[in-house]
């Protein structure tokens, strides 16, 4: 399977496009034309329990986005997400499947080598592994390839919290909670749906 960083950004930026999309709204450079709504992206197909939260990007100038969220807000959501991290029960020595390898790999390889406490609860949440199965496999994966010092960089999120990204990722935009919990649900999402595809594809040549 092949994946891109900016191919996940857009499709975040895209599922906030459709959600702010306002049906009484009509361009007034093309007035006679039909209205068009933007096309939707693949996390709409989420149920909607499930899609990621909305949340206010504006442009950043030199970055793709920026999220504005209040501390209590953001405060809260850690909280719900921790605490059913901390729920999940899973066997300690279960190896992960295909799909919560592909999503991990990705983070691992394009985002950060560091993810922070709430980003790994959310990856635990989104994969369904305890928070740490999670953390054990990003530090497993550091002594292995290396503690990759100088393949991440410190950055700040939109709220002034020190992270540390891969430069690719620090390039494409001001990184937040809100942002990186769209980009892991639609990273998931693709994921899940390729895979499907693929063995529907390998069960039809077999017939």
């Amino acid at each position: 399977m092949h994946t891109s960083l900016d191919l996940l950004a857009d499709a975040a930026d895209a599922q906030r496009s459709y959600d702010s999309y306002d049906p009484g709204y009509i361009s007034s450079s093309c007035p006679s034309s039909p209205e068009t709504r933007p096309t939707r992206s693949v996390v709409a197909s989420y149920p909607r329990h499930l899609r990621p939260r909305k949340a206010a990007h504006k442009p950043l100038k030199g970055s793709r986005v920026t999220v504005k969220k209040s501390k209590p807000e953001l405060n809260a959501r850690r909280k719900e997400l921790l605490d059913r991290a901390y729920g999940i029960k899973s066997l300690e020595n279960s190896p992960v499947n295909e799909q919560q390898l592909f999503v991990l790999r990705t983070v691992y390889n394009e985002i950060t080598m560091y993810p922070t406490e709430p980003w790994l609860a959310l990856m635990a949440v989104v994969l369904h592994r305890s928070l740490r199965q999670v953390k054990n496999w990003f530090s497993n994966c550091r002594q292995k390839n290396g503690s990759g010092e100088a393949m991440c960089s410190d950055t700040l999120t939109d709220v002034g919290e020190r992270v540390r990204l891969r430069p690719s990722a620090i390039e494409l935009c001001q990184w937040s909670d809100a942002f990186f919990e769209e980009v892991i649900m639609i990273l998931n999402f693709r994921t899940a749906r390729q895979l499907h595809w693929e063995r529907t594809r390998a069960s039809n040549q077999c017939t």
